[in-house]
Order: C-alpha cells, then structure tokens, then sequence
C-alpha cells in the first residue's frame, strides 16, 4: 500500500489506516467547497465501499490499487460536518485520507 500523506497535497483533514481484518469504519469530519478523497486497497478482490454523508458514493476494485477522487460543491458556502463510512471486503487492507484543497 502508498502511503496517502505523501501523494494528496492539501491539509489533511482526516487519516485512517485500517487495523487488520477492520471490514467497516466512520470518521467525522468538517469540509469545505473543495476537497479530495485518496484511498488505496488491497489483498482483496472485493470492492471497497466508499461514502461521504449524501454527497458522494462509489465502489472501488482493492485489486485497482491507490486512487483519489476531486469533489467540487457548488453553490459555494460555508463548511459542513460529513461522515466518511468506508466497507471493505474482508481480508483487505486498505487507507483512506481527505484533504482539503487550497
């Protein structure tokens, strides 16, 4: 796996490694207009479920490896508290990290 730190540029707004075997997480967190969404799996053939509260939903192949999605929120407005639930399928390890982009 990548570490997510070294490849997302922007202030990390929040950073989880999942322990072995973890299968689901959520984190809270505040975001604004812009930010992105880098996560990396593997040891698995499943897809890796990936949520930020109603905004944004997708599966992603552990087998794909490391990728980041750009989210844009228009009209602009002020910041909002979201909850970022990630399922993985088991056995896989996998990361997640949003950082906010200046």
């Amino acid at each position: 796996m990548v570490d997510l730190r070294k490849k997302v540029n922007g202030k990390v707004l929040l950073h989880h490694v999942a322990d072995s075997n973890e299968v689901a997480w959520s984190g809270e967190l505040k975001v604004g207009n812009a930010y992105k969404i880098a996560v990396d799996c593997a040891g698995s053939r499943g897809k890796l479920a990936i949520t930020i509260s109603a905004s944004f939903r997708t599966l992603r192949q552990c087998a794909a490896g490391y990728t980041t999605f750009t989210l844009d929120n228009y009209p602009v407005g002020k910041p909002e508290r979201r909850t970022l639930t990630v399922k993985a399928p088991s056995g896989a390890r996998w990361a997640v990290l949003v950082a906010g982009l200046s």
